[in-house]
């Protein structure tokens, strides 16, 4: 029979019997009351663009695309939980680092979990991959030659009635499989002309929407028959359905929320089904998203009905947002708008759609690290996330080589934890707090053979127990109520910025020598600056900012629209470690804090040449570069003595001279009129390389970037921010030598964990706020760097003989150095010491 659609979407034929409206027998999730308050009502339907990586300058992070770490508000989730699509896939702690890396650009060890639901019986063997391949086609792959495609002509059997024949005997399964094999099979008859229009449109030149039509016809002919085997286990039989959901609903039931929870293809309709029967209460979701999803489709939306027992299909009650992105390439989603689809009063999806909306598209466009690296996904997390979630050297409970062991684990099986208690405290002797915890692992294990399993022993600041994954995840989520500093994998062994401030003397000379930077002018090449933030209010420290992002010469930002300049947090944070202090903030404690910038009194140029992305252009830096020459070439004089640029990207020496790049060059240029540069190293020193005896994780040497390896600069590794000799260089920081064999980086900061300004903060005056909303930790070279540059103001405000000098300030900053005994080529001249510099000048 034929049913009409909603929003005159038209009608469709039916495959399966219809259902009467009835009451469902699991309860409804459409009250007004569960519509969350801060979901937003924005639909973008938008056209969907390749997403490229710039040739971007812009931040320090690890991975192909280099983007300045953003900063945000508080986060409004913690943990972000992955649910797989159809077909075969890697051991699932690949596949999570397949997807980590495609969406936030790194492994993020206990902050992601992937819900991995994969039927060896179908598929006896996990496919091969790395961390950094991403998706494969597998049999598309291997299977699209010239003979695969070939064959799609020949006289014959359908490979997919004959699939479908395989999967069932039932005639009602198979006509429901049939129609939905139908429906996913007309997509790979795309309007060509109109897609291409569209491509036109976009801009997006040379891209061929549809490589041919008999490779097009390959590929979704091969998606259709994954989509039915997994299809099939889904809607008929139940045992599997409850395997697929429970992969869902334990890393849920964990805790550790609120959550994000991201769904590729089948994934959406297992998340889904497990998600509409949640409260808020159950399962804090405050982000839901979709990615090349079937439940547009009218034969999946029957037998979701047929799950509901109504017509109404529900927004999950404990969703507060929920985005749908859909490549229109893609066979699976070829009904691509789900809007309407779902109900809850007051609740609206988000819907993205377009041609080749993410970079895998049109060779792959289901793939779900396309999906990930798309724009409209990218977007919608971090905004959720928020502040630190994606940093290198974020927090963790639990170690990230556990993690790994537990994602590839069966549920039941146990591994060994050592689980390391916290510092005491007022309220907590380390006795109690391990009588404590020692007491929750038991109650959490059971009594009797749970207990006796688990080998529960107890150590002086460590517990040591055997735990399955989800009862390691239960205590990772009840870590700060049990005092538990980290959780880590009890290894086998064989034969074989408050406080930084102290770190580089800089807080010492600031009160012995009254150098805070007056009267000195410092450049931060960056996202901008929140010149309103109360970090910056006593001294005023913001003079001008310049936006370098839009055509033509820099445009001055007018006065309302700077406290909105820096879209992104890394420029404030980074303005924060220079200059401007806020004495006095309460934190989680009541205790009350002050918060100093190297050089507090130093006046600061912002100039936003990274957009609210974190990305920029080295036309965006030279633009920049030649404004500050140009401003005291006219002044007769320096006006601005130095210039910070956190921010960097590879360097091919088979392209240009190491350190005479087109940005080096211009950066030379400034060195040379008189202004001292402050670089990051980098944040590439360490990486993970697959190799025939498994996956090694690696330090490596030549790894500074661009344009950190220019000699007429100071560059800046990074080191710990309370604890430099101890645990000496930090792992992500670039080591040298540089590519033509000198010696980098200059010199090393603290880097870990900087404490500096929030670019959103909670209160627009500052008053009654706390330190979590006004400031964050963010790491990295990036966060080394502004330490020198706030060192050297204060340096200048008191030996203003050397302004104008930038190679014997150079060398009095690395003749200064404190030693941490460590190689060179990983610590330059060592760590600055502001006192030493002034004593000795």
């Amino acid at each position: 029979m034929a049913r009409a659609r909603s929003e005159g979407r038209g009608s469709k034929k039916k495959a399966t019997k219809s259902l009467a409206e009835k009451p469902a027998p699991r309860r409804e999730t459409e009250s007004p009351q569960a519509v969350a308050s801060g979901a937003a009502a924005v639909v973008a339907d938008q056209r969907g663009a390749l997403e490229r990586e710039r040739p971007s300058p812009g931040g320090t992070d690890p991975g192909p695309a280099i983007r300045a770490a953003a900063a945000g508000p508080p986060p409004g989730a913690q943990t972000v939980i992955y649910i797989h699509g159809i077909g075969n896939k890697p051991d699932a702690s690949i596949l999570k680092c397949q997807w980590d890396t495609a969406l936030f650009g790194m492994p993020m060890g206990d902050r992601t979990r992937m819900a991995y639901w994969v039927n060896r019986e179908l598929y006896p063997m996990p496919l091969a991959g790395t961390c950094a391949s991403g998706d494969v086609l597998d049999a598309v792959e291997e299977g699209a030659s010239a003979v695969g495609i070939r064959a799609l002509g020949r006289a014959g059997a359908d490979p997919v009635e004959e699939e479908i024949e395989a999967l069932t005997g039932d005639p009602a399964e198979q006509e429901v499989l049939r129609s939905l094999a139908r429906r996913v099979e007309e997509a790979a008859a795309v309007d060509e002309a109109a897609a291409m229009n569209e491509v036109r449109t976009l801009g997006m030149v040379g891209v061929r929407v549809i490589p041919f039509e008999p490779l097009r016809r390959f590929l979704t002919r091969h998606l259709t028959r994954l989509l039915l085997r997994d299809v099939n286990d889904f809607f008929f039989r139940e045992e599997l359905r409850r395997r697929m959901e429970e992969s869902l609903r334990e890393r849920l039931r964990a805790g550790g929320g609120p959550f994000v929870v991201i769904a590729h293809s089948q994934g959406t309709m297992i998340a889904w089904n497990v998600l509409r029967d949640l409260r808020k209460a159950d399962a804090d979701v405050r982000l839901f998203v979709t990615m090349g999803s079937p439940l547009g489709l009218e034969e999946v939306q029957d037998q979701l009905q047929d799950f509901v027992g109504n017509r109404r299909l529900p927004v999950p009650e404990c969703v507060d947002r929920w985005v749908n992105v859909a490549d229109r390439l893609d066979p699976v989603s070829s009904d691509s708008d789900i809007r309407g689809e779902f109900h809850r009063d007051g609740f609206q999806i988000e819907n993205h759609s377009g041609f080749i909306i993410h970079p895998d598209s049109p060779r792959h466009p289901h793939s779900a690290t396309g999906y990930l690296r798309s724009r409209p996904v990218q977007d919608a997390v971090r905004r959720i996330v928020g502040n630190s979630f994606a940093q290198e050297v974020g927090r963790f409970v639990v170690a990230r080589d556990l993690v790994n062991n537990l994602e590839n684990s069966a549920r039941s099986e146990r591994h060994p934890v050592l689980i390391q208690l916290a510092d005491p405290n007022e309220q907590n002797t380390l006795e109690q707090s391990r009588e404590r915890l020692d007491r929750a692992i038991r109650e959490l294990v059971g009594d009797g053979g749970g207990a006796e399993e688990a080998r529960i022993e107890t150590l002086k600041r460590f517990i040591s127990a055997n735990l399955t994954r989800f009862e390691v995840e239960r205590l990772r989520s009840q870590f700060r109520d049990l005092r538990i500093d980290h959780v880590w994998r009890d290894a086998t062994k064989t034969a074989l910025i408050y406080d930084s401030t102290h770190t580089i003397q800089a807080r010492p000379a600031n009160m012995g020598y009254g150098a805070r930077g007056r009267d000195i002018r410092w450049a931060v090449l960056d996202t901008g600056i929140r010149q309103d933030h109360p970090h910056f209010r006593e001294h005023d420290n913001v003079v001008e900012q310049w936006d370098c992002t839009r055509p033509g010469a820099p445009r001055r930002v007018p006065d309302e629209e700077r406290p909105i300049v820096d879209g992104h947090g890394h420029g404030t944070h980074v303005a924060g470690v220079i200059a401007g202090e806020l004495k006095q903030v309460p934190d989680e404690d009541d205790k009350k804090r002050d918060f100093f910038g190297m050089a507090p009194q130093t006046r600061l140029f912002g100039y936003k040449v990274l957009d609210d992305q974190g990305n920029g252009h080295d036309s965006w830096i030279i633009k920049a570069l030649d404004h500050i020459a140009d401003t005291n070439e006219r002044a007769g004089q320096l006006m601005i003595h130095g210039v910070n640029l956190s921010l960097g990207g590879s360097f091919d020496p088979s392209v240009f001279g190491c350190g005479h790049s087109p940005l080096c060059q211009e950066l030379r240029r400034l060195w040379r009129q008189g202004v001292l540069v402050c670089l990051a190293a980098g944040n590439e020193g360490f990486l993970v390389i697959e190799s025939a005896g498994g996956r090694v994780e690696a330090n490596m040497d030549l790894t500074i970037g661009d344009p950190a390896n220019l000699e007429e600069s100071i560059a800046v590794g990074s080191v710990h921010k309370t604890n430099p000799h101890t645990y000496g260089i930090s792992y992500f920081s670039s080591r040298g030598p540089t590519a033509d064999g000198r010696r980098k980086p200059d010199l090393v900061a603290p880097g870990e964990k900087i404490v500096s300004a929030l670019h959103q903060f909670a209160d627009g005056n500052g008053n009654g706020a706390r330190v979590s909303d006004l400031y964050v930790e963010m790491s990295g070279t990036s966060m080394s760097t502004p330490h020198v540059s706030g060192l050297l103001a204060a340096f200048l405000s008191v030996r203003r003989e050397f302004v104008g000098y930038p190679d014997r300030v150079k060398q009095i900053l690395l003749d200064n150095c404190t030693d941490l005994g460590r190689d060179p080529y990983m610590q330059g001249a060592g760590m600055p010491n502001l006192i030493k510099m002034l004593a000795n000048t």
